[in-house]
């Protein structure tokens, strides 16, 4: 997923840079759904029942919210998480995506 084409706020695009950053390039991308510039559904590569409806929209400044899908036959269930720093959106996407390997971001 090339972040840099997509039709989203500074802000989204930032945090999925540094989600490509700690998960892997490949272990997410983009779902065709359409959404606002402050939101994405993502889907996992290695897990692609797994869907994630990530936002910046209504939280705080550096601060995210995230709707996890787990489809069933009968109805989809959803965990909803708001006000996430990174590192807990990071580790939530971790498990949600099966990503074995998180890749620390730089001390600055």
């Amino acid at each position: 997923m090339d972040v840099w084409t997509l039709q989203k706020s500074p802000e989204l695009r930032a945090v999925l840079l540094l989600l490509q950053s700690q998960l892997g390039v490949d272990s997410f991308e983009a779902d065709a759904m359409p959404c606002c510039d402050d939101a994405i559904w993502l889907a996992g590569t290695s897990a692609p029942f797994a869907r994630a409806y990530l936002y910046t929209l209504g939280q705080n400044h550096e601060r995210y919210g995230v709707h996890l899908e787990y489809p069933q036959e009968v109805a989809p269930l959803y965990d909803v998480f708001e006000n996430l720093r990174l590192s807990s959106l990071t580790g939530i996407l971790a498990v949600h995506f099966d990503v074995a390997c998180v890749t620390p971001l730089p001390q600055t």
